[in-house]
């Protein structure tokens, strides 16, 4: 088994990703929590020099990027998460997931973000509302073929791990 660090802060979102996949696929690993409402240590900056969670150490190699971490965790470690591409369906549903992660970061959350940072009611109810019209325009087609994830699957596969 690798050896695997997780630098990670539990209020993190993007590093939640890392969690779930490394719990999801049964993965021993050291936990090292930091503090991200302080201005990062000199021995978390040694460690990652970028200051951001996750970084994730695999037998020693650095992993930063929450996205790419949780892809190359499902590609070194097969299993119900992610087909392998090779696998019969496997480039095909890789290719859904992925096109379904990418319509989602791309069109829909950057509105998420106006929602928590609106300031006043009128403002973010407004971007509540814009953000439910792109989630009707862009995620809601695509769910009738969403059948290898979200609640069609009775486990969690690479979608949720990056949607969470």
């Amino acid at each position: 088994m690798p050896e695997i660090v997780l630098y990670t802060a539990h209020h993190c979102p993007y590093a939640h990703r890392a969690q779930i996949a490394l719990r999801e696929l049964g993965l021993s690993f050291k936990e090292k929590l930091i503090d991200i409402t302080v201005p990062r240590t000199n021995e978390y900056l040694n460690v990652n020099p970028n200051g951001m969670v996750p970084a994730l150490s695999y037998d020693g190699v650095l992993l930063t990027e929450s996205s790419l971490i949780v892809q190359f965790l499902l590609d070194s470690h097969p299993s119900h998460l992610l087909k392998g591409s090779t696998e019969p369906s496997g480039a095909l549903q890789r290719f859904c997931m992925g096109y379904f992660i990418d319509i989602y970061f791309v069109k829909v959350h950057p509105t998420f973000d106006k929602i928590v940072y609106a300031e006043g009611s009128l403002a973010k109810n407004v971007a509540v509302d814009e953000y439910v019209g792109l989630v009707a325009k862009y995620v809601e087609p695509l769910l009738g073929n969403a059948t290898p994830f979200l609640e069609a699957s009775k486990r969690l596969t690479l979608v949720e791990c990056r949607l969470m």
